[in-house]
Parts: C-alpha cells; structure tokens; sequence
C-alpha cells in the first residue's frame, strides 16, 4: 500500500482512503458503506464526545432532582422507593439497548441507573434498617441482574464493585470479612481462565478488572484495620486472615500451574521447578507481608494475558505493599529488613538449587550462545 500523510485529513477521507486502498488489493469489493449514527457518534472527536458525555450527565442529573423533588413523598414508603429504583433501572437498560454507541445516550442511560440504585438501595435501608443482613442480600442479587444484563463496560464495573461491598457487608455481619480477599483472589483467577473471558469479554472483561481492583482494595484495607484485627478478643476475628491470605496463595499457585500447563511445559522440568518453587516461596512470605500474593497473582494474570493495565495495577501493588510493610511501626526497622532480605536470598537460593538438581535445560540459553544466535 503506498504511503501518505492522513494528519490533517476527516475521518471520512480516512475511510475513503483507507477503502481505495484494499479494494486495489481486493480485499473488499463494492462501494463504501456508510456509517451509522450510532458509528458517527463514537468516531467524532474525543472532546466532543467529552462534551456529549457532561451534556447527558448533566441532563440527568436535573431531570433527576426535579422528579425527587415530586417524588418525596415516595421514599417514605417501602414499595414505592424500591418500585422507582426499577423503573429508573428498567429506562436505563432500554436506553443501553436502543443506543449502544451514543455517547450523550449512554451517559444519560448511566447516570438514569445510579438514580435508580440509589432509590432502591435508600429505600431498603430507610425501611428495613433492622436488617441489615437481608438488605445485603437483596442489593447483591439486584446488582447481580445489572451486571448481566445491562449492556456497558462502565455499568458492569461499577454494579459488580457495589455488588462485592455487599458480600463484604454479609461477611462482616458474620464475622467473616478476614476472608473476603481469598474470595475475591479466587473469582479473580476463574474469571481470567475461564473460556467464558474469551466467548463473553463484554460482561466478563469489566468483572475481572472490578474483582483486581477490589483485591487490591481489601488487601490493602488490611493496614488500616490491622490494629482492631490484633486487637480483637476472639480467635477468629484475630487469626481469620490467616484464612484469607491461604486462599490468596492458593489461587497465585494453582494460577502458576495453569500457566505451565497452557505453555506445554512440564512441571518436572528445571523451568517448571523454578516457576512451582518461586511461587512456594512467595506464598510462604505472604503470610509476613501483607499483599505480597495478591500483587503478585495480579502480576502473573497480565503477563499471561498481555494485559497493561493490570500489569501496572499489579507493579502499583507490589510496590505499595512492600513499602507500606518497610515503614509500618509496629514492628522493628531491622525485623523487616531481615525479611526483605530473606525472601531474596531465598528466591536466590531456590534458583541456585534448581540449577543444580537441573543442570540441563531446553529453556535455559547461556548469554553467549544467545548472543552468537
């Protein structure tokens, strides 16, 4: 194809060249067709669809405090609040459907279904106050339905983030949010290797990046609430998280497992032993330093889908944990450099071993061979 300069021109002279071009390599036939408005709104200009986009929260956003302001009366009523709350959900999914690339649309449409959560969720609470466990219960199947069924990137993230504060809600009702990080390090890695990411990536892909961000959100909660869990005067809330950082672990390991397995590589092999023995050591470490498997299995799921921005999420992570673990005060300065320093020169031992026991490698080039080939 020959080259030319396309900076200045529209993006209908774009397409019109870009359409020349492989019909002189026949690869298409026939004229060019033509967009859509709904193609036309998503190629125009990014600060147009900025505006577009302010417009339809805006918009929303008044039209929404006009009909509170009508409907006040309503939130003194169970039924009617929960009943409003479907119907703003209901309008917003028929604005999702009938308007999939407008960017007015869609904001509005988004904005319309964050109404409508908040009257449902308000009048549940307002209402049924005194139980709480119930309530929970009912928002984690309501943004359940949400998330499959209304069709945006956005959207989905968003309802299956309130939809994980709901189940941190129940385990906190039941004494169990120690464990809310294993269960989030488990779904994270189902959702990454389940088929399902590559047959359905518009309702699976913004599950998968809300469940990281939560992963690392509740590991991180940890520092804050690290006083009240020591603190605690039963043997769960004290030790649960025990629980929490063993499902961790056992997701980055089984994680590391798949991985091999995917690049047909055995796991009695000296790069397979590595891999096992490194993910071992880590896991072991975690149980020390807060975060440490979860950044990592974070890490290890980018890599393996070529995914930067989880990539970055899961570095951002690691650093934030291992630095938060140097300069915590409640334990010594030297204690923690003497675990830092441990968990390299372990990982530098398990290296040293493995070479040993393997000294034969298909995986393994020397760097002057490497630089000769």
């Amino acid at each position: 194809m020959k080259s030319i300069n396309l900076s200045g021109a529209s993006h209908a002279e774009k397409r019109a060249w870009i359409w020349k071009q492989l019909s002189e390599q026949d690869i298409v036939r026939g004229a060019l067709p033509e967009m859509s408005d709904d193609q036309s709104s998503v190629n125009q200009a990014w600060y147009i669809r900025i505006l577009l986009g302010f417009a339809g929260w805006l918009g929303a956003l008044f039209m929404m405090g006009f009909v509170g302001i009508g409907l006040k009366f309503a939130m003194d009523n169970l039924i009617a609040g929960i009943c409003i709350g479907i119907a703003l959900c209901t309008l917003s999914y028929t604005i999702f459907k009938s308007a999939k690339n407008n960017d007015f649309a869609q904001q509005f449409g988004l904005a319309m279904s964050l109404a409508g959560q908040g009257f449902f969720i308000l009048a549940l609470f307002q209402h049924n106050h005194s139980q709480n466990s119930v309530n929970a219960l009912v928002i984690l199947v309501f943004e359940i339905l949400l998330t499959f069924f209304i069709p945006n990137f956005i959207h989905r993230f968003l309802t299956t983030m309130a939809a994980i504060y709901a189940v941190y809600f129940l385990l906190q009702e039941s004494q169990m949010a120690s464990c809310l990080q294993g269960l989030l390090a488990i779904g994270l890695a189902s959702a990454w290797w389940s088929t399902q990411i590559l047959r359905q990536p518009a309702i699976w892909r913004p599950i998968a990046f809300a469940l990281a961000i939560a992963l690392v959100m509740s590991e991180g909660g940890r520092f804050v609430s690290w006083f009240e869990i020591h603190s605690a005067q039963t043997w769960w809330l004290k030790n649960g998280w025990y629980l929490g950082t063993s499902m961790v672990n056992l997701s980055f390991i089984v994680s590391t497992l798949l991985l091999l397995r995917r690049e047909q590589i055995s796991f009695r092999s000296l790069l397979g032993v590595w891999a096992i023995s490194g993910a071992l050591v880590i896991a072991a470490f975690a149980y020390v330093v807060t975060g440490l498997s979860a950044a990592s299995l974070l890490i290890l799921i980018a890599f393996s889908f070529s995914n930067r921005v989880l990539l970055g999420l899961g570095f951002i992570a690691m650093l934030s944990y291992l630095a938060h673990y140097y300069y915590q005060m409640q334990v010594t300065l030297l204690y923690k450099s003497i675990v830092l320093a441990v968990l390299a020169c372990t990982l530098f031992l398990v290296r040293l071993i493995v070479h040993r026991v393997f000294p034969q490698s298909p995986f393994i080039v020397e760097p002057m061979e490497e630089l000769n080939a």
